[in-house]
């Protein structure tokens, strides 16, 4: 294929491709945002679905390692307790000085 035919055929699909989104992005109604369309429970559902996000996430984290050894995913769990948790970054300096 011809460099001028790739040329053409490139401009082409691109006019195709702006066409495709300029109809995909008109507008159907002339009064955009009057009356509005929003539920007004939205705030509320809202809420509900972030808390139960929450309450799933932190009985996942509570029940430990429950997923099948070589499962592929993601699971949430706490960090293991350790010492330095409580120490710090203050304790390390006084430990070991400034210079380390």
């Amino acid at each position: 294929m011809s460099t001028a035919k790739r040329l053409t055929l490139a401009a082409v699909a691109g006019g195709l491709l702006l066409i495709g989104a300029g109809v995909a992005a008109a507008d159907e109604e002339s009064t955009a945002g009057f009356p509005s369309t929003q539920n007004p429970g939205q705030l509320g559902t809202s809420v509900t679905a972030i808390l139960d996000e929450v309450v799933f996430q932190g009985s996942d984290a509570l029940n430990g390692d429950n997923r099948p050894d070589g499962a592929n995913g993601v699971e949430n769990e706490f960090p293991p307790i350790s010492p330095r948790y409580i120490e710090g970054p203050l304790g390390g300096l006084i430990v070991n000085g400034p210079q380390g």
